[in-house]
């Protein structure tokens, strides 16, 4: 394990390997997300349309976003899961074939507005994680 490395906020020191590394896993976490997201977006209960997954996707995605700013300190690396996800639904939606598994309404809106515009809003412009210097 690595010592804190002063100026870094009391984190310790990553290498360029392992952020790399760290941003794979994200990406991949993003991905999947997405994808599952997308896969249960036409969900019913009875009648009624319940796309929980719009939900848990604004939540995972938050997640991923927060473990990012753990890694750096830099803005484009906690935006980068959020990125991820809003690319991987354009893709979904651009498949081959011309099949659009994520529909074009309010569903789809939804998953795009809390899976990826939030935290992407969260990344850019919330307060970073860094550690409190007022805990010893």
């Amino acid at each position: 394990m690595t010592a804190p490395v002063v100026g870094t906020g009391g984190r310790a020191a990553s290498s360029g390997v392992e952020l790399a590394g760290a941003l794979a896993l994200l990406a991949a976490g993003a991905v999947t997300g997405c994808v599952l997201a997308a896969a249960w977006l036409t969900l019913y209960v009875g009648p009624v349309p319940f796309p929980i997954t719009v939900l848990v996707a604004g939540a995972w995605s938050l997640v991923l976003v927060r473990v990012a700013s753990m890694w750096s300190d830099r803005k484009p690396v906690a935006a980068f899961p959020a990125l991820v996800f809003i690319l991987t639904l354009i893709a979904l939606d651009m498949g081959p074939g011309g099949d659009m598994p994520v529909p074009l309404g309010l569903r789809g809106l939804a998953l795009l507005v809390f899976g990826g515009l939030i935290p992407l809003w969260v990344a850019a412009y919330g307060r970073s994680v860094s550690a409190d210097t007022h805990r010893g």
